[in-house]
């Protein structure tokens, strides 16, 4: 199986990820435990903050396969980035300081609250220069949870969607509830473990795995958390289509509108992620 988004590459700037080495290589070992071959290691990528330069993730990632392979742990450790979207992101996109999935998909990060306006416009301005976005954890985000018909919006402008396996811990959370929705009518193309230590937020999910095959069927399955990574890491177009069944979701499928008190969590977050 494919891991899609991962912090697991250690000390990189600008990333919030594994600490060391000997986390990094905790990390990709509970990475096999869960039955993964394959790790796309994703740092965090925001315009105008530090960053981790292309040679220094391909640095770390091969240390990390070569260090494992010595001990007979065969995992492929693929650098990227998971960049956070602003307008500025295209111009970093366009001078190749953002690492790419397969140098074609780029592993983008919507705000946790809010919307940008400027959102289809942007991902219209990355399709026109050949990049294929993949929004990361959209089930996380309050303006989908809230309204979940954005997407299909998102599908419709060419993206495909990843789903944090750890979104499946907490099915009665709107994150949880988000998540599943999105599953009933296949909307995900990937999965990915969103790991950043080797503790909280680790690689092993393999009890979330299990509800994902309980809930999917074989063929979905599959693709999600192998066939359609397997095609991204060679920069390989697939169909990001999802299940013709549906027409729209209905009310109750809907979060309570934003409030303080309903997205309190979300608030926090997104301080959170203004302060790292």
């Amino acid at each position: 199986m494919y891991d899609l988004h991962s912090h697991l590459l250690p000390n990189i700037p600008g990333d919030d990820g594994a600490r060391s080495y000997d986390m990094a290589y905790h990390m990709a070992r509970q990475s096999l435990t869960a039955g993964f071959s394959h790790v796309i290691a994703t740092s965090h990528f925001v315009a105008g903050e530090p960053f981790g330069r292309r040679e220094d993730l391909q640095a770390a990632a091969r240390a990390i396969s070569k260090f494992l392979l010595g001990k007979g742990m065969p995992l492929e450790i693929i650098p990227a980035h998971e960049a956070y979207l602003t307008p500025e992101l295209i111009d970093h996109v366009k001078s190749r300081e953002v690492i790419l999935i397969g140098n074609r998909y780029l592993l983008l990060e919507l705000p946790m609250t809010g919307w940008m306006r400027e959102t289809f416009s942007l991902l219209s301005d990355l399709n026109a220069m050949g990049v294929k976005v993949i929004i990361a954890h959209p089930e996380r985000c309050a303006a989908l949870q809230e309204n979940p018909d954005l997407a299909v919006e998102l599908i419709d402008s060419g993206a495909y969607l990843q789903l944090n396996l750890g979104s499946l811990k907490y099915t009665h959370t709107s994150t949880g509830k988000t998540a599943l929705k999105l599953l009933k009518y296949n909307m995900y193309h990937f999965v990915g473990t969103g790991a950043h230590s080797d503790q909280k937020r680790s690689p092993l999910v393999q009890e979330e795995l299990a509800l994902l095959k309980k809930i999917t069927s074989h063929t979905y399955f599959a693709q999600i958390t192998r066939e359609n990574a397997a095609l991204a890491v060679k920069g390989i177009d697939f169909d990001n289509s999802f299940d013709e069944s549906w027409t729209s979701f209905d009310r109750e499928d809907r979060a309570v509108p934003f409030n303080l008190r309903t997205n309190i969590w979300q608030r926090l977050e997104a301080w959170r992620f203004a302060r790292r």
